[in-house]
């Protein structure tokens, strides 16, 4: 009887031993299993690349210059007695700005318009007493009116009265062309600065703006090419023009200088303003990408394309390049080609052959 309840229980221990030892194996198994879960599905967005013409920018920084400009600055160190405008006034040309003390060219002048005056009425003299009938200088022979001008010192005199009538006109600045008033800070009662203009003249109806380019840009230049400008200023505001002259010299930093002719269509452009200049082509034929497409991997420029759900790498090398944009070229046997899908967003840190959440974004 005893041995019968020992060979009981040796029986039980050996059927649940067995089921102990699995239940262990398979806590174990789990956490394994917990370790090394499959990682999820990374998030990316992209879009299908592009084959077309490339919309070209080239983008400089300038300068804006008025078209029409003038400096003006009196020949005499007189006091100046009369200032006629003031900064920002506008001046037809002909109009007079402002006059010195010429209480003794005007007295000059008078002088000498009088001797003008004498001489002129000696020589008629002279021309109606040679022929009869006669009463202007064309009426007698070319030899015998200079015999006459001589006779009474009328070349003389009429160099005289330009001579004064220049000294006079030198103590009068007068607009050479219409414009703005600028830069006068000369007071009535007061003697001129010698060293700098009285005042400017600034037509802001037009201006210049004065770029550069690098030499390998100035290809893709021409005259009447049309130019965005930006001024710095008023970031929002755009202005359209259009080049009207490429310098045909490349200085010692590689640049061409460039001028374009914009009108200021709102009056809102000043001269000197600090402004962008965009100018915009189309190249034909390439792959166009944008430019957070392109990443690096081992200091090489990699585009990632979705081909089964999963990330593959494609080595490019830029060539085109606008504000968004570049145009590739595919490089060590990379299989992007027109259609493909390309991803755009969550490439920064993206290996190859990574399993994908892909959301595509149509442009």
């Amino acid at each position: 009887m005893k041995n019968l309840i020992y060979c009981i229980l040796a029986i039980c221990f050996f059927s649940i031993n067995p089921a102990c030892k699995k239940k262990a194996e398979n806590k174990f198994g789990s956490k394994l299993g917990d370790i090394g879960a499959k990682a999820d599905p990374i998030k990316t967005e992209g879009q299908l690349i592009e084959f077309g013409d490339f919309p070209m920018e080239l983008v400089s920084n300038g300068k804006l210059e008025a078209f029409h400009k003038a400096s003006l600055k009196f020949r005499n160190s007189e006091k100046v007695i009369k200032i006629y405008c003031q900064n920002g006034d506008w001046v037809e040309a002909g109009k007079l700005i402002a006059e010195l003390d010429n209480q003794m060219e005007k007295l000059d002048l008078e002088q000498a318009k009088l001797r003008m005056e004498r001489v002129r009425l000696d020589r008629l003299a002279l021309i109606v007493g040679h022929q009869i009938g006669a009463k202007n200088p064309e009426d007698i022979p070319a030899d015998a009116l200079k015999r006459f001008n001589m006779q009474t010192g009328f070349e003389e005199a009429e160099l005289a009265y330009q001579q004064a009538l220049i000294r006079f006109d030198y103590t009068r600045l007068v607009a050479p062309v219409s414009g703005r008033i600028a830069s006068l800070e000369c007071k009535e009662q007061n003697f001129p600065a010698g060293d700098k203009p009285f005042c400017l003249i600034i037509n802001d109806k037009e201006f210049e703006v004065v770029f550069s380019v690098m030499e390998n840009e100035v290809a893709a230049l021409r005259s009447g090419q049309e130019v965005i400008v930006k001024p710095f200023a008023m970031d929002s505001v755009t202005y359209i023009g259009r080049v009207v002259e490429i310098n045909p010299l490349i200085d010692e930093f590689g640049h061409v200088t460039i001028k374009a002719r914009v009108p200021n269509s709102n009056g809102r452009l000043l001269e000197g303003m600090n402004v962008k200049a965009l100018i915009r082509d189309k190249v034909p034929g390439g792959l166009i990408v944008p430019k957070e497409a392109v990443v690096l991997r081992n200091n090489q420029q990699v585009v990632f394309s979705l081909l089964n759900g999963r990330s593959y790498w494609n080595y490019v090398e830029t060539e085109l390049e606008n504000s968004s944009s570049y145009t590739i070229r595919v490089v060590k046997e990379g299989i992007l080609k027109v259609g493909d899908t390309i991803i755009t967003k969550g490439n920064l840190n993206l290996a190859n052959d990574a399993e994908l959440e892909f959301k595509f974004n149509a442009k």
